[in-house]
């Protein structure tokens, strides 16, 4: 059972293979300009790299406001700096150094996800006593997290999302395991689990809120059975528990709810269907367990039963509904943070079904006598798993069926683009990585990149975005009307009181200097 962590990590290691060994800034900023939050991420870890803490309690920025992302919560990009750290010391390189370092850490943090939610599973004492069940259950999770959803937030940039969902399925692990633990062990790993969560995406929390509770009445339940020293050493960590999530929550503080729900944003959607059916699943798994129970079943009532955990995809989709509507009566649509918070879910109760469905296929499998029999059934089953998010393969694909799970054809698709010419607008961020210039933004309209991104990036690249340069990145919008815009984008922010230098293509210098000659110094060429 142990070696099944270690083949989903392998398993996710292919999948973020070309992360993990980019060797270019070349090919790394290529990946990276794939999905719009990657700027915004790696400029936090950037950041804490280069100044050795979080966004939020370093000093103005060089403009005298504050840096961007201070609200930001960073216990992933800290995560990932402190890995930086371990693996390459506290110093940090160059730009083309760093962002390097970020994709690898990046892939590192996707494989650790994967092998978090897979060894989360097979401790449970379920998953341990029968390889017939184990194996099938256990592909279906791997599968879902490697190729299927649990792949869209590693390549659609929020990795940090990602590990924090995996995180949720490892607190209902831990609530599950909590009679088999050392109380201060269980509690402990409890703390860091949900304050982990809180820091890389808070809304998560919800999906921790009943296992929080099980454990709250476990422990409540057995308090009279501790010593002084392990009753204070419970205090202590849940204070410290409270503490971390309440720094999360400060972090936040100047944010408006009601915006935030109704952020706009692109992502490719976990499909409802596949959604819609696991959290049926765990209606009927909690229903079956409850049902085969007998009269155990009343000790719900107790939060002694395990149907209180697998239950939370139950509990989660009611507030997805509730989110849905409040989407569609403040914006009149449904928006991004639905789909985020619909993939949540179905990650989620995905792990919550299969563990219900051991629990209930263990019993049955004993039962029968025919070991050739249940070793063929779940060899099928298992190749089955491995299929059905689809194929973790692209073969179909070039025959006319579209058959291909998300993970194998996007990292397919990155094998072919890295293979070919890639686009000019990389070799543009790769010459605004040189360090010693004066401030500026890329200005300038590429085909493929959107000019705003590609503004974000020149900033990020610099180490110089901050609240004061923001509105620099807004004035850019003429540029989505075509490259005859330029001029329109950098008058603007020539005359505002931003002290930014304006970079554009080497073909335009000489005009706009000619047309705007008081500021004809402040306009150059990414090209050195």
């Amino acid at each position: 059972m142990d070696v099944l962590p270690l083949l989903a990590g392998a398993a996710s290691t292919w999948i973020v293979h070309n992360y993990l060994f980019s060797r270019s800034l070349e090919s790394t900023l290529f990946l990276l300009t794939r999905s719009w939050d990657f700027v915004p991420h790696f400029n936090m870890f950037n950041m804490i790299r280069n100044h050795g803490s979080v966004i939020a309690v370093l000093p103005p920025a060089f403009d005298g406001s504050s840096w961007t992302a201070s609200s930001y919560p960073q216990g992933y990009h800290a995560l990932l700096a402190s890995l930086a750290e371990i693996s390459m010391g506290s110093e940090a390189m160059d730009a083309a150094g760093e962002a390097t370092l970020f994709l690898k850490l990046v892939g590192v943090s996707s494989i650790l996800g994967t092998v978090l939610v897979v060894s989360a599973l097979t401790a449970l004492p379920v998953f341990r006593r029968r390889l017939a069940v184990t194996a099938p259950l256990t592909a279906l999770a791997c599968t879902a997290w490697v190729v299927g959803p649990g792949a869209i937030p590693v390549f659609n940039a929020f990795p940090n999302f990602g590990l924090a969902v995996a995180l949720c399925i490892a607190v209902i692990a831990l609530v599950h395991l909590r009679t088999l633990l050392h109380p201060l062990v269980s509690s402990a790993a409890l703390v860091l689990a949900v304050v982990g969560v809180a820091h890389g995406w808070i809304l998560l929390l919800v999906l921790c809120l009943p296992a929080v509770i099980v454990y709250a009445a476990y422990l409540l339940s057995h308090r009279r059975d501790w010593r002084w020293p392990e009753l204070t050493g419970q205090v202590l960590i849940i204070a410290i528990g409270f503490a971390g999530v309440l720094a999360a929550a400060w972090q936040l503080r100047k944010l408006s709810a009601g915006e935030v729900l109704n952020t706009d944003g692109g992502m490719s959607e976990a499909d409802p269907g596949h959604t819609l059916i696991f959290v049926m699943a765990n209606v009927v798994v909690v229903w079956a367990l409850a049902a085969s129970r007998g009269t155990r079943s009343r000790t719900i009532q107790r939060a002694e039963h395990s149907g209180w955990l697998l239950a939370t995809p139950l509990y989660a989709a009611v507030l997805l509904i509730a989110l849905a509507v409040f989407q569609l009566a403040s914006a009149d649509e449904i928006t991004y943070y639905f789909h985020k918070s619909m993939l949540a879910v179905e990650l989620v109760a995905v792990a919550c079904a299969v563990i219900g469905a051991a629990e209930l296929l263990l019993p049955r499998i004993r039962a029968v006598s025919d070991r050739r029999m249940v070793t063929a059934a779940s060899v099928v089953a298992t190749l089955c798993a491995t299929h059905f998010f689809g194929a973790p393969y692209t073969g179909l694909d070039e025959k006319g069926l579209k058959a291909s799970a998300f993970g194998s054809e996007v990292a397919v698709n990155q094998d072919e683009s890295l293979s070919g010419r890639l686009p000019k607008s990389i070799e543009k961020l790769e010459a605004m990585a040189v360090p010693g210039r004066q401030p500026f933004i890329y200005v300038g309209h590429d085909v493929g990149t959107d000019p705003l991104l590609m503004a974000q990036w020149s900033l990020t690249l610099q180490g110089i975005w901050s609240e004061g340069v923001q509105p620099a990145i807004s004035m850019l919008k003429p540029l989505y009307k075509g490259p005859n815009r330029v001029p329109d984008a950098i008058k603007p922010i020539l005359e505002s009181s931003m002290d930014l230098d304006v970079v554009v293509d080497p073909e335009l210098v000489a005009p706009l200097q000619e047309w705007l000659p008081e500021h004809a110094h402040r306009i150059t060429t990414w090209k050195q």
